[in-house]
């Protein structure tokens, strides 16, 4: 017996959003607003960043731009230490659907724009982080090349700033190729950062896949009709 299209749409949206087929991370945070909050919605996320290590899914590329002049948290900037903005462009992170982002320090990575710490639950091991986005007082994001709403969809690229940037192993600001965060993401080379997207909960995906599925029915009937 065939297994009808719509049914089978909807079998690989639910791999494309299981936790099995990713890279997650259960993390904690603590809110420590230089700026901002850091508003986590939930616990469980996915960490995004460079193929090959990265699975499908999970992939990102970033690019260190330039120094820029630009704060995205001016009351805590450091003008004796440059700014940097970062290119990444979503390859095929968030395949759910578009999603907000944050960025994370490993240890040896200094910034002054975070709104918090994020960590591996369970380990004492929280470091700096913000979510990127232009909405507050720490606006990180500078650009979207797709729709302007301060969330990553596949095929976007965005330029974000990491202001007061310093690595205590010289590593580049856009190296997120080491698959962890915080103590559990090995130093320059190969990483200096980490990318993390919230991973949806189980009911907002079955409540996708019911849409799917109803939309298919609809179709059937109309060509029945």
């Amino acid at each position: 017996m065939k297994i009808p299209v719509i049914t089978s749409m909807g079998i690989v949206l639910l791999l494309l959003a299981s936790p099995a087929f990713a890279v997650s991370v259960t993390v904690y945070w603590e809110d420590r607003p230089q700026c901002d909050a850091l508003e986590l919605p939930f616990p469980e996320f996915d960490e995004c960043g460079w193929a090959p290590t990265f699975p499908y899914g999970e992939v990102i590329t970033s690019e260190y731009l330039y120094e820029t002049p630009l704060s995205a948290c001016p009351m805590t900037d450091d003008p004796s230490i440059p700014n940097v903005l970062i290119e990444m462009t979503n390859k095929s992170c968030c395949p759910w659907g578009r999603s907000p982002i944050w960025y994370v320090a490993d240890p040896e990575t200094t910034i002054t724009n975070f709104d918090g710490v994020i960590g591996n639950a369970g380990l004492g091991d929280a470091e700096e982080a913000f979510r990127i986005d232009s909405i507050g007082l720490n606006t990180p994001l500078i650009f979207e090349s797709m729709t302007q709403d301060n969330l990553f969809e596949v095929g976007e690229t965005w330029h974000f700033i990491l202001q007061d940037y310093s690595n205590a192993l010289g590593g580049p600001p856009h190296q997120y190729d080491s698959i962890g965060i915080a103590s559990r993401s090995t130093g320059w080379p190969p990483s200096t950062g980490s990318i993390i997207q919230p991973i949806p909960e189980p009911l907002t995906v079955l409540g996708v896949f019911l849409g799917v599925c109803s939309l298919g029915r609809y179709i059937r009937r109309r060509r029945l009709a």
